[in-house]
């Protein structure tokens, strides 16, 4: 959501975008804690360029809220690019 409203506020609003995230749950101190978070996305944005749309991903994911609340608890990592 936080991408889709970037890339409409800078004038380029997409047709599609999809997010596939996986996430690695580990035992640790003898807790389950999700530890690692891979994300997977790609979108047709017409009028912008594979740089541009893996920024505005980049900044969607430092500025999303759920990134904000585990970010420095677990390793986020995204694949982003246009289709």
């Amino acid at each position: 959501m936080a991408l889709s409203a970037g890339l409409e506020k800078a004038g380029h609003p997409a047709d599609r975008i999809e997010t596939r995230a996986a996430v690695t749950l580990e035992t640790v101190d003898g807790a389950p804690k999700v530890t690692r978070s891979v994300l997977e996305v790609r979108g047709k944005v017409p009028g912008i360029d594979d740089a541009a749309f893996r920024q505005a991903a980049e900044t969607a994911k430092k500025n999303c809220p759920l990134s904000k609340a585990i970010q420095g608890n677990v390793e986020i990592t995204m694949d982003a690019r246009l289709t």
